[in-house]
């Protein structure tokens, strides 16, 4: 079952914050490093980092993460995919440049 949008924004915020730094009612701070944040927050740092990414590159590109809270992933992933895709051609019509072709379409003659 793919996981919602919202449900990666609580539990990046909370791995983020625990390795931040939280503080006990003794007024400590605990810290703790990523590997163990994401322990206690009960998913992979691998995932949480993609998640992270993710998130970054979706409010970079405009995504409405209100609109979209209970959609899952899948929907943010498409979402960048396609602006990605969208700014790498802009990028490259503007500087005259083609797309990267596959390293099985070169020849010698192409370096």
């Amino acid at each position: 079952k793919e996981r919602t949008i919202g449900f990666i924004i609580e539990k990046v915020a909370l791995w983020r914050r625990l390795y931040n730094g939280v503080q006990t009612q003794e007024g400590e701070t605990l810290q703790y490093s990523l590997e163990e944040a994401a322990k206690k927050v009960g998913i992979s740092k691998k995932s949480l980092d993609d998640y992270l990414l993710q998130l970054r590159f979706g409010r970079k590109y405009g995504f409405n993460f209100n609109n979209h809270k209970e959609d899952g992933v899948g929907t943010l992933r498409a979402f960048v995919k396609a602006k990605k895709a969208k700014s790498a051609m802009i990028r490259n019509s503007s500087t005259g440049r083609e797309a990267s072709a596959p390293m099985e379409n070169l020849c010698i003659e192409d370096f």
